[in-house]
């Protein structure tokens, strides 16, 4: 049977994960959502294209 306590203790994370999540995290790109919040306010606003 696995003992989980140990096997957490042996645990090491993968190499170079922490840059993985800070680039994941402080990336702003625009999402769809995004998008489609600035489309429906340049409709409001009269600057559709």
């Amino acid at each position: 049977m696995i003992d989980f306590n140990i096997e957490l203790k042996k645990f090491k994370p993968a190499v170079g994960v922490e840059v993985g999540e800070e680039e994941l995290f402080d990336n702003d790109v625009k999402d769809i959502t995004d998008l489609v919040e600035e489309m429906v306010q340049e409709l409001k606003n009269g600057k559709a294209e």
